[in-house]
């Protein structure tokens, strides 16, 4: 078994301050605490939980409540989610565990409870809506969470990305090459980053003084199949669109196959771009041509939302962690001027 003495000859630190960076101490830097970190998580370090809970008080378990899917696709997404997620979790002593809501589940109910049980330290919520239910009940209950995104109603810790710049970014980049028919292939407008990032569309549009089509604006499952489908729809319309934007490289995939099923050329006929969430499954490189678009990885939101989540829990007082990460652009090689 690997013991802190071991990560401490590693990196060549007392034990006492290997201890203090794996707890996420604010008196550790940042540089530390990811060096020692990585030596935990490559010597396959896992800290003694019944000790630790004896000690704390805490379990050391943090949870994340999803809706369950039978749809392949959708759950192929929510996998490469979990596997990140668990991953920079674990790597900081922590336990995840996923929890899949039945269809009509109470889901504020199955929080209060899970939290309530005492086995739980803190959530991951992921998805936030409007005025999210989710995010007032763990507030009420004085739970520690955090989430992946943000509810523009209510004051909570979040680790998120500028879903304006998003949409403002590619559009603003299409409509320089003169694109004017720009379809968006945008997700389900219940979540706020898909709010914001229609905004950023729109603003983008209006800045080249040019209107919105409200019928080249959809909002569907962020997932292949669902792409390729409204993809085309408008592709088989008599006045096609010029350039789409996906809102992720899966519905990318799907805009890609449907311009092969109806021998529309890709960046031809047809300028794409697409942000880039670092999926696998679906790395933007993969693409040919290559995918251009905005980009963010969802490791970096793992990383800082399983660091953060960690103090909020050690915290005496209920810390506000808020984090915008970067995001980049590349126009990659699926565009061209109209």
């Amino acid at each position: 078994m690997v013991t802190l003495k071991d990560i401490s000859r590693d990196v060549g630190l007392s034990i006492t301050q290997v201890s203090r960076a794996l707890g996420g101490h604010a008196d550790v830097s940042a540089d530390t605490r990811e060096r020692v970190r990585l030596a935990a998580a490559r010597l396959g370090y896992r800290p003694n939980a019944v000790a630790r809970s004896l000690k704390t008080g805490r379990s050391g378990i943090v949870a994340m409540i999803v809706a369950g899917s039978r749809d392949p696709d959708f759950n192929a997404h929510l996998f490469e989610i979990v596997m990140g997620l668990s991953a920079e979790i674990s790597a900081l002593g922590l336990q995840f565990v996923l929890h899949v809501a039945q269809p009509g589940d109470d889901v504020v109910k199955l929080h209060t409870d899970l939290y309530r049980s005492g086995g739980i330290d803190g959530f991951v919520i992921i998805g936030p809506s409007p005025a999210d239910p989710r995010i007032r009940c763990l507030t009420d209950l004085g739970a520690p969470f955090i989430v992946h995104g943000r509810d523009p109603e209510q004051a909570h810790p979040f680790v998120d990305i500028d879903n304006f710049e998003v949409g403002r970014r590619m559009a603003e980049h299409l409509l320089s090459l003169g694109h004017h028919r720009i379809a968006f292939l945008n997700g389900p407008l219940g979540e706020y980053f898909a709010i914001q990032r229609q905004r950023g569309v729109e603003a983008a549009f209006a800045a080249f003084d040019h209107q919105v089509d409200p019928a080249l604006m959809r909002s569907i499952p962020m997932i292949e199949p669902q792409g390729r489908a409204a993809a085309r729809d408008m592709l088989d319309r008599p006045d096609p669109p010029t350039a789409i934007i996906a809102c992720n490289t899966m519905i990318a995939r799907g805009v890609y196959r449907a311009a092969a099923d109806t021998g529309v050329r890709i960046p031809h006929d047809l300028s794409v771009l697409a942000h880039d969430d670092g999926l696998e499954l679906f790395p933007a490189d993969g693409f040919l041509p290559p995918l251009g678009g905005t980009s963010a990885h969802l490791g970096a939101a793992w990383r800082s939302l399983s660091a953060d989540l960690k103090q909020i829990i050690t915290a005496t007082e209920m810390p506000m962690h808020n984090r915008i990460l970067d995001l980049t652009f590349d126009k990659g090689s699926a565009t061209q001027p109209i």
